[in-house]
């Protein structure tokens, strides 16, 4: 051992000393196959874990005839064979070599790195292989040798038949796997769809996927199209899904997603055109994102795999925007049986509600139910549908009620997300919505308030919107048209609604029941919806008990003075809300209040009286009126008096005598003074009547005499003298 070969040299890092330049330079240093290059490396850093690299037992035999290689395989071998021989024969520089930047590089690298420039690397991923691969396009002349790359970098996987099948298949499992790539716009399509300088230039990375999640991709002329037209100038710098619209076969023209139209040989392409669709580029490869391609919409579910599911719902929904002619049975018994198959699809909650299938949604109920209404016909005197008039039914009733099915699944399911569903659900779609409410048909009206509610219940930051579009409608029902037939239907809505508000109420609950509810029992046609009018405002005194005393006020405001009928329903209403009044409201209320029932009792119309009297077996209101007899007793006790003397109801003189009998017992000696107050009464007008029957006579006694016996005039203060006789001045000379 000599002095340099103990010698300690200082250098920095990356440097080699002797030691290390005899050891590569060593005969030991050879290793088996040809690579000495690679001993130093493997001997010091002999912790480090390297790849190691596929062998020989790729089979090939499916790729040769009659055991000859491909011309493409050579080429790739021998250019193999070259880079091995350039480092069995030791072309690495010498260890001193000038070494450039830090960390040091050596300067055969930087030829390396600067040569990789003109590569054209692309990773390449397989479904289920937790690791990347790259290749370099600019290496292969063609698909065939690409494949064939392919196959040697996934060792699992072996080429089905021929290249031009352009499918791998795994031999263990038997999984088919297809070429794809996906281009600089981010799209996913089918290697081999267009030319190889085309590929080339556009392929970002390569993927083998899934044949079974593949379908529907790979269309050689809409892919070629696509890239074609993408080339030219845009209008709009967003580049947009192109539509999957179920368009006809028959058509000679379909729109692409960048605007442009074709025609070719009188057959639409859409249906090639549209397999093509947007994925997302930022995650690669991504089994959750991974090719949402369109799928054929005549198609069964149970046809598809579950990924595909999703896609197909998607391109049925649009398939069913398109509105039928109802004298085509054909198209329309299609059109039906897709929207049932819709609907067992959202009912088995297979579905998952994503945005693109919200908008998809929105889009079919809005083709096939928003729609202008005939003009009504009916007779002026009417506010819409009346008790008597019999319904109208819509005749397209059979395609409605499934589209309103649909709907209603699809707003109540549970899989919705309230805050995607905001964007498509929007103030335009809830006013077209209200305008169905119009609708001569009271199914359609039915279902579009269940509809309603569960819109306004899944969608809080719409409520505001919805309680002021529907104020609207009765302010203009109210106080301008009063033709509305959705009226009850609306109120019954309320219903429910008024009683999930908070307490104490809001400023904007109160004007509604004062402005929009409280006028409401103006209209004619109040019959209609009266039951749920009654309702909200019994659902408001319950919430705020103060509130009774203006709800009695505007009650007594619109009291009907005519319409029997009418007056029948205020009166069951009053009743419901006395039940439900405190003792302080009740006061502030009760003398304008018995006033109006004590004319109710004494009504000629022999059921409002009946009603007026059927109030006293109230055990509430008995109990109000009982406390509060002092003032109220001596309000009612004509009017049963009245009855008593002289109705013609022999009914309503039975209940007279029994509501007196209640008096009786309730205060007997206030009844007996009520009654002689009512004779004193009596008297006095009598007495006032008969000086009014002498004035009267006296007049037109005095009225008789001729103008010869008038004495002169004197001014007395009898009793008896109402006129002052004067003496005529003059005589008139001519004859009147």
């Amino acid at each position: 051992m000599g002095l340099e070969d103990t010698e300690l040299t200082l250098g920095p890092p990356g440097g080699g000393g002797r030691g290390d330049r005899a050891a590569s330079m060593s005969p030991a240093a050879a290793v088996p196959g040809g690579f000495s290059c690679m001993k130093s490396s493997l001997s010091t850093n002999i912790n480090k874990r390297g790849f190691v690299e596929p062998g020989n037992d790729v089979d090939f035999d499916l790729l040769r005839s009659n055991g000859e290689a491909t011309a493409g395989e050579t080429r790739v071998d021998d250019k193999l064979e070259a880079d091995a021989t350039s480092c069995m024969v030791g072309e690495a520089p010498a260890a001193k070599a000038q070494m450039i930047g830090w960390p040091p590089v050596r300067s055969f690298r930087k030829k390396v790195l600067a040569a990789a420039e003109s590569c054209k690397y692309v990773k390449v991923a397989a479904d289920g292989a937790p690791y990347l691969r790259k290749v370099d396009l600019e290496m292969y002349n063609g698909y065939k040798e690409l494949l064939i790359a392919l196959q040697e970098m996934f060792t699992c996987f072996n080429i089905r038949g021929n290249c031009d099948e352009r499918k791998l298949v795994k031999p263990v499992k038997g999984i088919e796997y297809v070429p794809t790539y996906e281009d600089k716009d981010g799209d996913l399509m089918l290697v081999g769809d267009v030319p190889w300088k085309m590929f080339t230039e556009s392929c970002k990375r390569i993927r083998l996927m899934k044949s079974s999640e593949a379908v529907g991709l790979g269309s050689s002329i809409a892919t070629m199209l696509k890239q074609i037209l993408s080339k030219l100038p845009r209008k709009s710098p967003k580049s947009d899904l192109l539509d999957g619209a179920g368009s006809d076969s028959g058509s000679n023209s379909s729109k692409l997603g960048n605007g442009f139209q074709c025609t070719i040989g009188g057959s639409s392409l859409s249906s090639k055109l549209n397999v093509v669709k947007r994925v997302s580029s930022a995650v690669f490869p991504a089994s959750i994102t991974a090719g949402a391609e369109v799928v054929e919409p005549h198609l069964s579910f149970k046809d598809v795999s579950n990924p595909q599911k999703q896609n197909l719902f998607i391109s049925k929904l649009n398939l069913c925007c398109e509105v039928v002619d109802y004298n085509d049975s054909v198209k329309q018994d299609l059109k039906r049986d897709t929207l049932i198959e819709l609907v067992d699809f959202v009912s088995s909650g297979s579905a998952k509600l994503t945005e693109s299938a919200i908008s998809a949604m929105c889009k079919m109920c809005a083709a096939n139910l928003f729609r202008v209404f005939p003009p009504k016909y009916r007779s002026s005197s009417t506010g819409g549908e009346t008790e008597d008039e019999e319904p109208v039914f819509d005749p397209a009733w059979s395609h409605l009620q499934i589209v309103y099915d649909l709907l209603l699944r699809f707003v109540s399911s549970t899989s919705l997300d309230a805050k995607m569903a905001k964007k498509y659900i929007d103030h335009s779609f809830i006013l077209r919505l209200l305008d169905l409410f119009d609708s001569d048909d009271p199914r359609e009206r039915d279902c579009l308030k269940t509809i309603l509610h569960r819109i306004y219940g899944k969608c809080m930051v719409h409520r505001p919107f919805i309680r002021k579009a529907v104020s609207n409608i009765i302010y203009r029902f109210v106080f301008e048209t009063e033709r509305h037939n959705g009226i009850a239907e609306l109120l019954e809505i309320f219903g429910s609604v008024i009683s999930g508000f908070a307490m104490p109420l809001k400023e904007e609950h109160k004007i509604f029941l004062w402005r929009a509810l409280i006028p409401l029992h103006k209209p004619k046609s109040v019959g209609i919806y009266h039951q749920q009018l009654t309702y909200c405002v019994i659902q408001f005194i319950d919430k705020d008990q103060k509130l009774a005393s203006n709800v009695i006020k505007g009650l007594l405001k619109y009291w009907p003075v005519t319409n029997s009928q009418k007056e029948l329903m205020f009166l069951g209403e009053l009743e419901e809300i006395l039940e439900m009044t405190s003792m302080v409201e009740f006061q502030k209320i009760m003398v304008p209040l018995f006033r109006r029932i004590a004319f109710c009792l004494s009504s000629s119309h022999y059921q409002v009286a009946e009603r007026a009297h059927l109030m006293w077996n109230n055990e509430s209101i008995l109990n109000l009126i009982t406390q509060n007899r002092q003032v109220i007793l001596p309000l009612v006790i004509p009017a049963l008096e009245r009855n008593t003397q002289n109705h013609w109801n022999q009914a309503v003189l039975n209940l007279t005598l029994n509501v007196k009998k209640v008096f009786c017992e309730m205060d007997e000696e206030l009844v007996l003074a009520c009654q002689c107050k009512l004779e004193g009464e009596g008297v006095r007008l009598k007495d006032a009547a008969e000086k009014r029957r002498l004035a009267w006579e006296l007049l037109e006694t005095t009225a008789g005499l001729p103008p010869a016996t008038t004495t002169a005039a004197t001014t007395t203060a009898g009793a008896g003298n109402f006129l002052v006789p004067v003496k005529p001045t003059a005589t008139c000379s001519v004859a009147c």
